[in-house]
């Protein structure tokens, strides 16, 4: 491998590159809230294929997620980023142009493929190229790439309202898609998963380039070969089945669920319809979604420059992300119980509770799952384990897409966010006894930690 080019070039390069899959996550999860207005103008859609349409994506990020996982740990990270750019590009082609309901669901389920691998391997890729003392403002990076794709899906979703063009809507993801295939071509895989595959020499290179400093990168270096040495021999099987591993699988499981039943995605995917029903026009909605995705990008640049996971740590954070989006959904359900449909102060109540609520997921669970889970698994096996935790992830957002309208239907929907306000209350003890505190510690002083059953506090 030729000599590494300068610490802030090979930094920049590897970021950008994480930053534009998770963008394209964002983008290709968003936009359908604003195509499915848009969709049965054209395609008629009974309520089931409404349900289908959207929730199709969700069942291919389940496979994606699932095989991603395994074919990091052994392919490699970078081949797998490489892979979720193809996907992505056939998978927005396909869904633009689909003549048929059933071609659009094959292909946004295709489009789920890539959404799936982009949200294993992306952490991975953030989080094995960072420093331990920034690991968690950069693997954030992710939640804010996502965020940067959701508002630019908005911002796409309003301009084309005007003119219904939901297929354009899809079509432009296959554009920073080819993008990202072309600018992987030439990308590096990450440091650890280097050394787990048998190049060691590259691996130190790449660490020397990323640190700027050889011998941090020869330290950093040793304690991966060590930690990978000691699990050389064992089979994945034995190392899944470990009882600190599965304890840390329960957990990671367990946070990914919970981060979908505090009700993110009836937002992410129904807000602009659940306004309409407010007494408000379609395009009024999407600017309000399109105006608050703004307000988001805003929020998580400033949690990732002021460095808050990493300086407040990762449980604080996410306690006081149960406290916010509980509050503000309980808020909207109790007003949405009390007041007529069309009533102006509901539609008020509603856009100030769903700005609340996705400007807190936004700055806590949205980032801070995902810095935890690339943490807490141990490197033969994390590749893995993050694709079991991440199919949880897929599993509940599943069922939270696809029966958000039928229990809309059947309760309304001041009951249905009243229960999702329940579930946060739930979660926060849980949460307060189950995560450990990770900020400031190498990955590997994390599994040794683990490995002893160690309740540590953090280092610095």
């Amino acid at each position: 491998m030729a000599a590494p080019a300068s610490k802030s070039r090979v930094t920049r390069r590897v970021y950008a590159l994480g930053s534009l899959a998770a963008i394209l996550f964002g983008y290709d999860n968003g936009i359908i809230s604003a195509a499915i207005l848009f969709i049965p103008h054209e395609l008629p859609l009974t309520p089931l294929l409404k349900g289908a349409v959207v929730s199709s994506t969700v069942v291919g990020a389940m496979v994606g997620a699932l095989v991603s996982g395994p074919a990091a740990d052994r392919f490699g990270r970078q081949r797998a980023l490489l892979a979720a750019g193809v996907v992505f590009a056939i998978g927005a082609l396909g869904a633009g142009v689909a003549p048929t309901v059933a071609v659009l669901v094959l292909f946004r389920f295709v489009i789920g493929l890539g959404i799936g691998i982009a949200s294993v391997v992306v952490p991975l890729y953030l989080a094995e190229m960072a420093p331990a003392g920034e690991r968690g403002s950069v693997t954030s990076l992710n939640q804010y790439m996502i965020i940067v794709g959701t508002a630019l899906a908005a911002a796409t979703g309003y301009g084309l309202a005007f003119v219904a063009s939901w297929r354009w809507m899809i079509l432009i993801g296959a554009f920073p898609a080819v993008v990202l295939v072309l600018g992987l071509l030439a990308a590096p895989d990450t440091p650890r998963s280097l050394v787990r595959r048998g190049h060691p020499e590259q691996g130190r290179a790449l660490l020397a380039g990323l640190r700027g400093n050889p011998a941090a990168a020869d330290r950093e270096l040793a304690e991966i070969t060590e930690l990978e040495r000691q699990q050389r021999d064992a089979r994945l099987g034995a190392r899944m089945s470990a009882p600190w591993v599965r304890r840390l699988l329960l957990l990671g499981a367990m946070l990914a669920v919970f981060q979908q039943i505090t009700g993110i995605n009836t937002i992410v995917y129904y807000a602009p319809g659940v306004l309409t029903t407010f007494g408000v026009s379609e395009v009024t909605a999407l600017l309000f979604t399109f105006l608050n995705g703004l307000l988001n990008i805003l929020t998580i640049a400033v949690v990732v420059r002021a460095g808050v996971v990493d300086r407040w740590g990762r449980k604080p954070v996410l306690l006081a992300g149960l406290v916010g989006m509980s509050a503000s959904l309980f808020a909207v359900g109790a007003a949405a119980l009390v007041l007529p449909a069309e009533s102006p102060v509901l539609f008020g109540i509603a856009v100030a509770a769903f700005v609340v609520f996705t400007n807190t997921f936004s700055a806590t669970w949205g980032p801070v799952l995902w810095v935890v889970l690339a943490e807490i698994f141990p490197l033969a096996i994390r590749g893995a384990a993050m694709a079991v935790a991440t199919l949880f992830n897929w599993l509940t957002d599943f069922f939270v897409s696809l029966t958000f309208p039928t229990f809309t239907a059947l309760v309304g929907a001041g009951v249905v966010f009243i229960a999702y306000a329940a579930a946060g209350v739930i979660v926060f003890p849980i949460v307060w006894w189950c995560v450990p505190e990770t900020k400031q510690r190498s990955l590997e002083s994390l599994e040794r930690a683990f490995r002893k059953g160690t309740r540590f506090r953090p280092e610095g």
